[in-house]
């Protein structure tokens, strides 16, 4: 059951499969777009080029017809000027119908898929010639879906052209007692309603078939759980060695703070569950420097290493617990804390004999400087 995919498929896997050049295409809603595109510019342009045409063609044999010498004797240069002026002018008739036809075709395809550039899928494959590997797509669900759907859409558009003429049986019957260009507008007319419902059902089929292929695509890009953990673990790191890499930062992190504390002046104690080692050296900052701290086990090794090198502690319940959540080793410690350092400071210096006086004095003056100036700015 670890291995059934029944989850949603991930940015990720979306995005590589787009690297891939795999993505929701519908060819049925471009073939419909196509469709409209070419229907719409044959009705909009289409009177005149026949026009144009008919009046190319009447100029042509008309003048064959007043000046039969004209292709006399018959040569290939002559031949190849009447083709080339023919084919000529049905190009240029042509060519705003072909224009507009890939246009909106290219639009259709950057509708879809956004604009894609895979390298990877234009790549030769050998499965991709493999005759073993087509005779299974050739038999696949996919290949009968696309048979069932083709089946579909051509029954529907011949039972709705069968219709339409059924309508308009009583107009053609008449075709052949009216005139030519009656005749032609009837049948023009009778093509043109065909065009628009063609147009309509294709269109419909179109979008129905864009989401049944983005459900389709959906469902081959499912992943099952193990998968998802497998790309979480290749993407932000096997969870366990980023765990040993934390475990390995605070252990040396620890190692280096051990080490400051007999540079320290003072370690300030819980006295069972917190340790924050000061230093205060007025060259290098304005007010003491946490060098370690730790809390339980970590906190006893500091005081350990304290004891060990004579680093005067001083037990201060509140001012430990008030220092520890605010403080961090290697930062002075808040100035709303300056005059109990400062106290704590004073009060080891003068124990040790007087030990750094001048520090002791800065150590006060700092403080009420910082205080008033906090002041001042409050």
């Amino acid at each position: 059951m670890a291995h059934d995919k029944t989850e949603k498929p991930t940015a990720k896997r979306l995005e590589d499969a787009r690297k891939k050049g795999q993505v929701v295409k519908s060819q049925d809603f471009n073939g419909a777009i196509v469709l409209i595109a070419a229907t719409g510019a044959m009705a909009y342009a289409g009177p005149y080029a026949v026009s144009t045409l008919y009046g190319q063609m009447q100029f042509t044999f008309g003048k064959l017809l007043s000046n039969p010498e004209v292709l006399k004797p018959l040569t290939f240069e002559s031949y190849n000027a009447l083709v080339s002026s023919t084919i000529q002018s049905m190009v240029w008739l042509m060519l705003p119908f072909l224009l507009t036809v890939m246009v909106l075709g290219a639009l259709s395809n950057l509708l879809q898929v956004k604009p894609l550039f895979a390298m990877e899928a234009i790549y030769p494959k050998l499965d991709k010639i493999n005759p073993i590997n087509g005779f299974k797509r050739f038999w696949s669900t996919r290949s009968l879906v696309e048979v069932i759907k083709a089946i579909v859409k051509m029954a529907i558009i011949g039972a709705a052209g069968t219709m339409i003429i059924q309508n308009h049986m009583s107009e053609l019957m008449t075709l052949g007692s009216v005139e030519v260009p009656v005749a032609w507008g009837t049948i023009v007319k009778i093509l043109a309603e065909i065009a628009q419902w063609a147009c309509t059902l294709f269109f419909i089929a179109g979008l129905i078939d864009w989401r049944y292929q983005a459900w389709e695509f959906e469902k081959q890009m499912r992943m099952s759980r193990q998968e998802i953990k497998d790309e979480r673990r290749n993407t932000d790191g096997d969870p366990m060695m980023k765990g040993r890499i934390r475990q390995m930062g605070v252990k040396m992190a620890r190692t280096r703070q051990l080490a400051s504390v007999p540079t320290a002046d003072v370690v300030i104690t819980n006295p069972t569950h917190y340790a924050i080692a000061l230093k205060y050296d007025p060259d290098i900052a304005p007010a003491p420097v946490v060098v370690a701290m730790g809390k339980d086990i970590f906190a006893q090794k500091i005081k350990e290493v304290a004891k060990e090198h004579k680093v005067p502690m001083v037990e201060n319940k509140p001012l430990a617990r008030a220092l520890y959540p605010v403080v961090e080793v290697d930062a002075m410690v808040p100035p709303d804390l300056f005059v109990a350092v400062a106290e704590v400071l004073a009060y080891v210096f003068a124990k040790n004999k007087g030990r750094r006086l001048a520090a002791q004095k800065r150590a006060k003056d700092a403080a009420k400087k910082q205080q008033q100036q906090r002041r001042v700015d409050e």
